[in-house]
């Protein structure tokens, strides 16, 4: 069985009942935005169920409400047994990205006092979280690497991630819970509606992918693969 690396997934049982004391319960749909980027709430969640994207949102331009959260750059993955939004509340500064479900995902969620609380009397907790942190250090690395790939790169890889986390089968292929549409995807990976639409007409002219009932729809997974596993 494959050890779970997780925050959650390395605590002990009695570091587990602790930590249940400061926390409540929370359920968020696909899409919904569980941290807002330059927001100054400090509570920290630990995801139970479900995957979520990091994305890093561009700076809104004076006078047009459309900017926020136009394009981001995706950051990272999170899912099952991972802790966010612990670095507001420990360095004290607003949100550094934004959280956004990729589908239903359930949450501890506890404040960020109570966070430093308890691994303050749980030092073996400490430990691990220190953990957690310096291999957020080696995801950055590998995160620059998927960022220096072309566009036409980028896409067929982070369908396949996607895919492997949240994708839903049905008879005519692979869906998924979010992003629904290219405008979405664009918005997740930084990348224009225009050069996501590039992409996807060529992916769906090689059979790859399709839309339908306002989805996106997988069809050749194995061939997403190949496309960016030849290229690197």
């Amino acid at each position: 069985m494959t050890q779970d690396t997780s925050f959650w997934g390395r605590l002990g049982k009695a570091e587990r009942a602790a930590l249940l004391e400061y926390t409540t319960r929370d359920v968020l749909p696909p899409g919904d935005r569980l941290i807002r980027q330059r927001g100054r709430s400090r509570s920290v969640m630990i995801i139970l169920r479900g995957w979520a994207a990091v994305v890093s949102e561009p700076d809104p331009r004076p006078g047009d409400p459309s900017a926020p959260g136009a394009n981001g750059r995706l950051l990272a993955f999170r899912g099952e047994g991972d802790i966010v939004g612990d670095m507001a509340g420990l360095l004290n500064k607003p949100r550094s990205a934004s959280l956004r479900a990729l589908d239903e995902v359930e949450v501890l969620e506890l404040e960020d006092t109570q966070f430093k609380d308890f691994l303050w009397n749980h030092k073996e907790a400490w430990w691990t979280y220190t953990e957690i942190l310096a291999e957020r250090v080696d995801e950055q690395t590998a995160n620059i690497h998927f960022q220096k790939h072309k566009t036409s790169m980028q896409i067929p890889e982070i369908l396949v991630s996607l895919v492997d986390k949240v994708g839903r089968s049905n008879r005519d292929g692979i869906w998924l819970p979010y992003p629904r549409t290219q405008t979405e995807l664009g918005s997740l990976i930084g990348i224009s509606r225009e050069s996501v639409s590039t992409t996807w007409s060529r992916l769906r002219d090689e059979g790859l992918v399709a839309t339908r009932n306002g989805r996106m729809l997988i069809l050749d997974l194995e061939g997403l693969r190949k496309i960016y596993s030849t290229d690197s």
